[in-house]
């Protein structure tokens, strides 16, 4: 997304302006203008569930809230803190070693933070404590696994839960997918009315730029009395890239994978496919006060939806 992006950012017009808000000409422009220590809180609520045919199952909705700090502010870079808090999770499931295992991984996910660079307009650099991040999830895997008796069957299960903290680039292609949303926008001018479509590579557990997606992305609305806007973005995956991407990955996570295995398991793929439509309301100064993303995974035998909404408190 944001490589699409960057191809269209612009030098500040001299022209009268609220905050990033042009009204002479109906553009914006979502730049980070935040100060050295500013400091904000936001409330957000993951909701996700599975489709299987008509039936709805595997429904569950995390809230927790992020500290989010400036510690640094140049020319050409601001350094942001997150730090994760007042975790509650909510479930269908009936099951007393689940609850056990999930409210565990709550306690050690509480006080996490993530630490991430971005350019002077906002743009997501990297993730700078990737190192720490590790260090503190190896930690909290082998406090769950000790607690559960070290059994082979739920090690699987939590060196599985834990992969995505395991190295940098993981990292940051599955474990900050709250950051992406946050920043979905920055680094680029919209005029209101006018889509803006192109193509982008994601990343993905395998490296950057592996999934080329096509990206649609519209200014809806401009509120000049409040100084912000509300902006919508559309991705889709290419699906034969992402059924082949699909199989490599599964052959990265089951390397000892037979082929016949392997024709089985692609035949449960089936044909996959992946949107993310997000909705955001952003104030003038770079701000996100409200976003809400809607990501759908699967096939036509298996659908997953995620539903991330995000508050300034």
């Amino acid at each position: 997304m944001k490589k699409l992006l960057q191809s269209l950012l612009f030098s500040l017009l001299a022209l009268p302006v609220i905050g990033q808000i042009n009204l002479e000409d109906s553009t914006v422009q979502t730049i980070a203008f935040w100060d050295l220590n500013e400091r904000n809180t936001y409330q957000f609520v993951l909701e996700s569930f599975e489709v299987i045919e008509e039936d709805t199952a595997a429904w569950s909705k995390v809230s927790y809230q992020v500290e989010m700090t400036i510690l640094d502010s140049t020319e050409n870079s601001y350094e942001v803190l997150w730090e994760y808090q007042n975790f509650q999770l909510e479930n269908d499931r009936q099951d007393s070693l689940y609850d056990q295992f999930i409210d565990k991984m709550m306690s050690i996910t509480e006080g996490s933070t993530v630490q991430f660079k971005t350019n002077e307009y906002g743009v997501l650099q990297e993730v700078t404590n990737w190192e720490e991040i590790q260090r503190f999830y190896q930690q909290g895997s082998d406090t769950l696994k000790a607690m559960f008796g070290n059994i082979p069957e739920l090690d699987a299960i939590v060196d599985q839960t834990f992969a995505m903290y395991m190295t940098k680039n993981s990292i940051e292609s599955q474990s900050i997918k709250d950051v992406y949303q946050f920043l979905n926008f920055h680094g680029a001018r919209y005029k209101l009315g006018e889509e803006v479509t192109g193509t982008t590579y994601a990343r993905n557990i395998l490296g950057q730029n592996r999934l080329k997606t096509e990206v649609t992305v519209l200014l809806d609305e401009i509120f000049a009395e409040d100084n912000d806007y509300r902006i919508l973005s559309f991705m889709e995956a290419d699906s034969d890239q992402l059924l082949k991407e699909t199989e490599l990955v599964i052959k990265a996570m089951i390397p000892d994978a037979t082929d016949e295995q392997m024709v089985e398991l692609m035949q449960q793929v089936g044909n996959p496919f992946n949107t993310v439509e997000t909705v955001s309301i952003i104030h003038g100064w770079g701000w996100p006060l409200y976003s809400k993303e809607e990501k759908i995974t699967g096939s036509a035998q298996q659908t997953k939806v995620e539903i991330r909404t995000l508050e300034l408190l």
